[in-house]
């Protein structure tokens, strides 16, 4: 190095770039982890509207897990401008997304992902960025999604399904994995 180049880093400062604040939070800070499932009281659903009668299995699933003492939310992406009056569960559309990036920022959706649900389920099969940023960005303690290229990334646990994208039996083998039984409450 020359004797220049030594004075000039003496004498003038190098600009700090540490002080850039990121787009989106790091993902270490997130902590997932592997549950003890006999512990686990509160439960979060993300999925993608389809049809009619996937929202009916949806909420049919939602009515039994809370049937056994469950504490459970939904909340269904609806890739619609506007949405159906015959939807009944909790939903985020085009008007919760911000516009140049496209990301889900709503009260609705804010409160999804800072509720810290002991499991969360993805039960998705597309490659849908809206709900896999809310699945990364969940304080959830741990995700559980279907065995797919497209939810890999967002899941902790990954179920194998054999039937295909079939929502009835992605809930099936959830519930064989996870051996879910009526919750009960610890003694105090």
């Amino acid at each position: 190095m020359s004797i220049f180049k030594k004075i000039q880093e003496r004498l003038i400062p190098k600009p700090k770039t540490d002080n850039v604040t990121p787009i989106f939070p790091a993902m270490d800070k997130i902590r997932h982890e592997f549950v003890d499932f006999s512990t686990t009281y509160r439960i979060g659903i993300l999925c993608y509207f389809t049809d009619f009668d996937a929202q009916d299995v949806i909420g049919n699933y939602k009515k039994k897990l809370e049937q056994f003492g469950y504490e459970c939310d939904v909340l269904m992406y609806v890739d619609n401008k506007v949405i159906d009056p015959k939807i009944f569960l909790q939903t985020f559309s085009w008007e919760d997304l911000e516009k140049k990036t496209q990301i889900p920022h709503s009260p609705r959706t804010d409160r999804f992902i800072v509720k810290k649900y002991d499991l969360l389920f993805n039960l998705f099969f597309e490659d849908c960025p809206q709900l896999i940023h809310l699945a990364n960005q969940s304080q959830a303690r741990c995700r559980v999604g279907p065995f797919n290229e497209a939810v890999k990334g967002c899941s902790d646990i990954l179920i194998p399904i054999t039937d295909g994208n079939n929502l009835e039996s992605l809930i099936i083998y959830i519930n064989k994995t996870l051996n879910f039984k009526p919750y009960e409450r610890k003694q105090i």
